[in-house]
């Protein structure tokens, strides 16, 4: 069906905006205090904790499996853990591919972003756009929209809707490059309260959608990676899919009215409501996490004697479903070894493993009664 009547591309203002009239707003200074003090509590308790990265990996994998479901995709979390423990899933291959890519993509920004203050060490890459184009390359592999020129600006008129209405027409190719140079350019200015520029920031990519295919995901992951590069966050891992997520429509209207009525109070109000809601949600779950792990050590010191009793403590937040043939290569040790802890763990109630005799999958009960 072919559409008629296109609407013209909507052409954003250019970053820095003027909104001096909202900052000053009673109810917005109120949210940005709280939303500031609730993403401090998150990050002050992932830095106390004492391997944030550990804690961090059931977030990545739900925010893979939330930021994809927005786009159509069905993979659960539990699809997820089961997919990389090597069991089949009820989720086409290239769903299952796409949310893989999704973490994968932030990983990478994780191993190749350095953070504002780090900018000369260690070979690490600024918030760039060549950045982000790295990372639309990743997210695109061999999925669908591979076919639309991953890792490089759109070259043809995209396009926001149905097969049979277009609801918004984003920025023309001609202009992405000029408008992606200043909002590269914005993510470097520290002149406004860097929550309100996160704000800015996501609604302004949206409004661009640089890339042929791939822009919400993208847009999403910028949230997190723009707090790290910032310095808010030690870790890359505040994730605002599952927020956007529970209401839909209100995420699109918010964003729209910007586009019709150049309305971005409302969008940074939805915004900061949704930094403090999910900083809450995130630093109650970390807590829970962190509780889990201090008891899984203290039980097990007790018990069990062994140079890889920690190693596998680690090893099995970052897999809660595993085979002993990834603990094998994981921990580098001997299958005895490993059956024999595995089956010190059962014992201990801290694991479990289906009935099957060769090629067990063991599961971490814990873990997996909290985060499924």
């Amino acid at each position: 069906m072919e559409l008629k009547n296109l609407p013209n591309p909507f052409i954003p203002e250019k970053l820095p905006i003027n909104i001096t009239e909202i900052l000053i707003d009673e109810n917005i200074i109120k949210l940005i205090s709280k939303a500031n003090r609730s993403i401090g509590m998150y990050n002050g308790l992932l830095y106390n904790s004492p391997n944030p990265n550990l804690l961090i990996s059931p977030l990545i994998a739900q925010e893979a499996s939330l930021s994809s479901k927005m786009e159509g995709t069905h993979a659960t979390l539990e699809d997820i853990l089961n997919f990389d423990a090597g069991l089949s899933v009820n989720i086409e291959k290239d769903e299952m591919h796409e949310v893989i890519n999704y973490r994968e993509a932030l990983y990478y920004a994780l191993e190749k972003m350095s953070t504002i203050s780090d900018l000369e060490k260690n070979g690490k890459l600024p918030l760039t756009s060549n950045l982000i184009k790295n990372i639309h390359k990743i997210l695109l592999n061999n999925v669908r929209g591979s076919s639309k020129n991953p890792g490089e600006f759109k070259k043809f008129q995209n396009y926001i809707g149905s097969k049979h209405k277009i609801d918004f027409t984003p920025l023309s190719p001609e202009l992405t490059h000029e408008y992606m140079y200043n909002l590269e350019t914005y993510i470097h200015d520290e002149r406004i309260d860097v929550l309100v520029q996160t704000a800015l920031i996501h609604a302004q990519f949206e409004m661009i959608h640089p890339f042929q295919d791939g822009n919400g995901r993208i847009g999403r992951l910028l949230i997190p990676l723009f707090l790290y590069y910032r310095e808010v966050l030690i870790l890359p891992t505040f994730y605002m899919s599952q927020y956007f997520e529970s209401d839909k429509n209100l995420y699109i209207k918010n964003l729209s009215n910007i586009s019709k009525n150049n309305d971005y109070k409302s969008w940074i109000e939805y915004f900061l409501i949704g930094i403090i809601e999910q900083s809450e949600k995130n630093t109650e779950k970390a807590k829970e996490l962190m509780e889990i792990y201090s008891n899984i050590k203290n039980i097990t010191s007790k018990e069990i004697t062994s140079q890889f009793l920690i190693p596998m403590i680690d090893f099995m937040f970052k897999s809660p479903i595993f085979k002993i043939s990834q603990l094998v290569r994981n921990l580098n040790m001997s299958k005895d070894r490993a059956y024999t802890l595995t089956q010190q763990l059962i014992d201990l109630g801290i694991l479990s493993c289906d009935d099957v005799i060769r090629n067990r999958t063991y599961f971490v009960n814990p873990i997996l009664e909290k985060i499924l």
